[in-house]
C-alpha cells in the first residue's frame, strides 16, 4: 500500500482537488466528511485493499496517518495468515 495512492483515493472519495488531503489531516475534519463519506471510506478500504477496518477503528484513528498504519497492519496480518 502506497501512502500517496491512499491520499489520492481520499481526494476522489471526498470530491476534492488532488493533493488536498494530507497524511497529517484529522480524518473527521476532511472537507465533505459526513455519514455517507464515512460509509464510502469503509467500502473503499474493503474494495481497494481487501481488509476490513471497523468504524470504531476509523473514528479512533484521528489523523489519516494513523488510519494508513491500521490498514497496513491489517494487510500484514492477512498476508501472514
Amino acid at each position: 500500500m502506497q501512502k500517496t495512492e491512499f491520499l489520492e483515493l481520499l481526494d476522489e472519495l471526498f470530491d476534492l482537488q488532488p493533493g488536498t488531503v494530507q497524511a497529517t489531516d484529522d480524518i473527521q475534519k476532511i472537507p465533505g466528511w459526513g455519514s455517507l463519506s464515512f460509509v464510502g471510506l469503509i467500502a473503499l478500504i474493503d474494495e481497494e485493499y481487501g481488509v476490513e477496518i471497523s468504524p470504531t477503528q476509523i473514528l479512533g484513528s484521528g489523523q489519516v496517518n494513523e488510519l494508513i498504519t491500521q490498514i497496513q497492519t491489517a494487510l500484514t496480518a492477512r498476508q501472514a495468515a
